[in-house]
């Protein structure tokens, strides 16, 4: 049985982007646990890969923003997600040109303060009951294990824990 929360960990700038470009409406990959790897053995929640665990993502945010290292394979796959998101906002008139530029010049900018993780710490019944809890389709897991997807989360609907550096 599903536990009453879902988690997901994102860097600090994609919470702001939300908030500033698209009227607070947040797109989120979540899981069920926190800790997949800290799930009981042979469970689904155990069987969460560390790319989507809210913890793993949490901690090697913060470990390479805490170290500046300008090689992190996640900060630089988040740099091209938001360039391509930008793009796509853009299209669909989400965002104008001068919001569309902004976005570009702060994921390609210097601050290592932006990709500092933040957990959203998500109640799973009133977004299940609503119908807007998906299952992220098995081709596009990274793992067996299950990962969800909130297409329109809204900062009334989880509560967010930043980490200082």
């Amino acid at each position: 049985m599903p536990g009453p929360l879902l988690y997901s960990a994102n860097p600090w700038i994609s919470h702001d982007f939300s908030v500033k470009y698209l009227n607070g409406e947040h797109f989120v990959w979540c899981s069920e646990s926190y800790d997949p790897g800290a799930a009981a053995t042979g469970s689904a929640s155990a069987s969460v890969a560390p790319s989507a665990s809210p913890r793993t993502i949490f901690d090697v945010l913060h470990d390479d923003c805490a170290k500046e290292e300008r090689h992190s394979a996640l900060i630089n796959g988040y740099r091209k997600t938001f360039k391509r998101l930008a793009t796509d906002w853009l299209s669909a008139g989400r965002i104008n040109k001068d919001e569309f530029d902004e976005i570009v010049a702060v994921v390609k900018g210097p601050s290592w303060r932006i990709w500092r993780p933040v957990l959203y710490v998500i109640p799973r019944a009133p977004i299940e009951l609503a119908g807007r809890l998906h299952s992220v389709p098995y081709r596009r897991r990274a793992s067996y294990g299950a990962e969800l997807l909130i297409k329109d989360l809204v900062p009334k609907e989880f509560d967010l824990i930043e980490c200082q550096l």
